[in-house]
């Protein structure tokens, strides 16, 4: 997940495109077949369904974070986004959180398709309960950053600036295709 989020990050924070194709490229060249086949997959602009409402979600950070509704509430108005509210106010690295008990880092997986096949699908199965105590647990564990591209996924809202030619582009370096080819 952190190879992922850190490409999104990358991807977010330039306007030139030739950065956003090289750092796909590079992400493509590296990663594992599964992680790569999940980018693409959300870099082409596809969605994973919600697998929780979003009202469960700003409850249930507000609680990790250990701020009252009304709180959370203003922190995410004043912010914009609630992905980015929940990565700021309900991880370990939160000045306004109570830590409780955290998860071992080493029960959450590392990789983005992991994250998404053992973890995000199941939670349309779930209860609440085990939902809650899942997605609670992932905040605990992920940086700011990788708190952030999760929520995003849970919340289905997952966009980045870069298009599908871009992305065709970045495969076809990756994989030395002449994109012409296509």
């Amino acid at each position: 997940m952190k190879r992922f989020a850190d490409l999104y990050t990358t991807l977010d924070s330039t306007v030139r495109t030739s950065e956003k194709v090289a750092a796909m490229s590079d992400y493509f060249r590296s990663a594992r077949p599964r992680d790569a086949a999940w980018a693409i997959f959300l870099l082409m602009g596809r969605r994973i369904p919600r697998p929780v409402p979003t009202p469960k979600l700003k409850r249930w950070a507000a609680e990790q974070a250990n701020v009252a509704p009304w709180l959370f509430q203003e922190c995410h108005d004043a912010v914009g986004d609630l992905a980015e509210t929940i990565a700021l106010l309900a991880g370990s690295d939160s000045p306004h959180r109570d830590v409780g008990e955290a998860t071992n880092p080493r029960e959450l997986p590392d990789h983005l398709g992991d994250w998404i096949e053992d973890h995000l699908l199941p939670l349309r199965r779930l209860g609440e309960v085990d939902q809650r105590g899942r997605i609670l647990d992932a905040w605990r564990v992920l940086a700011r950053g990788e708190r952030f591209v999760w929520t995003k996924l849970l919340t289905g809202a997952l966009r980045v600036g870069v298009s599908r030619q871009l992305v065709a582009r970045a495969l076809a370096a990756a994989s030395g295709v002449d994109l012409s080819l296509t």
